[in-house]
């Protein structure tokens, strides 16, 4: 929306509600049910005029150990895994032990989110099982990603060495503000052939942004086809983004509250615990949503669909070429079409057993 427009919003919002400071604030209006009936006048205003993704960090935190622990070892045929959905497996399978507080995905989580942010050697350590520990893979899927990640460590620190560069671990690797930034313009920029973007003050975008330069002036559109979706990945800055003071941009104001309301909202129906404004914020923020968000899908991880059966197959199947150190990518196509023959069989007597 115009600049005019979001600062008549702001104005009428202060007017009328009376919220506490001279600016709009999204985390501070959620603490208030006048700031709450206040931040349900700003999302029916602002919804057609805004997009937004979504992330559950703790899910997001699960893929990126599948980018930085796995990726590397299977990275000459990596298409042959994302094709099947095992990264998918892998990560929902580490969330969902996070999420019941499994101890060792819980290990798993604290040590790679410290090795990833400070280089900890001893944290890289404690991410594997020491060496002769008896692992059962074949039934402990946790135990099969560790003992994959203990087998490859050789390749994993040096992708993650590459990474670091002067050998200093970049502060923001797992943030993703970044990320839904590059989102939200590859989506505006369809529809705009300009953008001159303003952001509210951020480190991890202000650590991260040179990686926008080389879309300054870039009028080319380049579509990628990936996962099954085709969109335009290019999008043409006027320049880097602005990082400015929310008190002096009303339009940044409007996006706080629309942010806040709906991370709560999100968070709240996660947790089976959204209200009936809660819920309003949700069906309204629904419409705006672009396609990028990162949440499980715990489908991923269920035996009793052939994907999930396929995928854990897989997995055995590579703990076993690691443990023998023979060729990762041998032999897995069969695996996977046996697996899928085999999965009939497996569900009728998965089914005769649970019954």
């Amino acid at each position: 929306m115009e600049e005019e427009r979001a600062k008549e919003m702001v104005e009428r919002v202060i007017r009328d509600f009376k919220p506490q400071g001279a600016e709009l604030k999204g985390s501070r209006l959620l603490k208030t049910e006048n700031g709450r009936r206040a931040i349900t006048s700003v999302i029916r205003s602002c919804t057609p005029f805004a997009r937004l993704v979504s992330h559950l960090k703790r899910f997001a935190l699960a893929c990126k150990f599948f980018e930085y622990i796995f990726e590397p070892a299977l990275a000459k045929q990596s298409s042959l895994f994302y094709g099947s959905g095992f990264h998918l497996y892998v990560s929902n399978f580490l969330f969902a032990m996070l999420r019941t507080r499994d101890a060792s995905a819980e290990t798993i989580f604290e040590e790679f989110s410290k090795f990833m942010r400070d280089g900890s050697q001893s944290a890289l350590e404690k991410l594997f099982p020491p060496k002769g520990l008896v692992v059962d893979y074949t039934s402990d899927p946790i135990a099969a990603i560790s003992v994959f990640a203990m087998i490859n460590r050789g390749v994993i620190q040096e992708e993650l060495g590459s990474i670091r560069g002067d050998g200093s671990t970049p502060h923001w690797i797992l943030d993703l503000t970044t990320t839904s930034l590059f989102s939200v313009l590859s989506y505006w920029g369809e529809v705009y052939d300009e953008l001159d973007v303003r952001c509210d003050k951020s480190k991890p975008i202000e650590a991260e942004l040179d990686i926008l330069k080389v879309m300054v002036r870039r009028r080319d559109h380049v579509r990628l086809q990936m996962f099954g979706k085709d969109r335009q990945y290019t999008f043409n800055l006027i320049g880097l983004p602005k990082l400015v003071d929310s008190t002096q941009h009303p339009g940044i104001q409007v996006a706080d509250v629309l942010a806040s309301a709906a991370a709560r909202a999100f968070q709240q129906r996660y947790w089976g615990k959204a209200d009936r404004v809660e819920d309003e914020w949700l069906e309204r923020c629904s419409g705006c949503l672009l396609e990028d968000n990162v949440w499980p899908d715990l489908d991923q991880i269920d035996l009793r669909r052939r994907k999930a059966f396929v995928n854990a197959a897989v997995l055995i199947g590579l703990t076993e070429r690691c443990l023998k150190k023979q060729n990762l990518f041998e032999g897995i196509p069969e695996i996977m079409a046996v697996a899928y023959k085999a999965f009939p069989r497996f569900l009728r007597d998965y089914t005769a057993a649970d019954s």
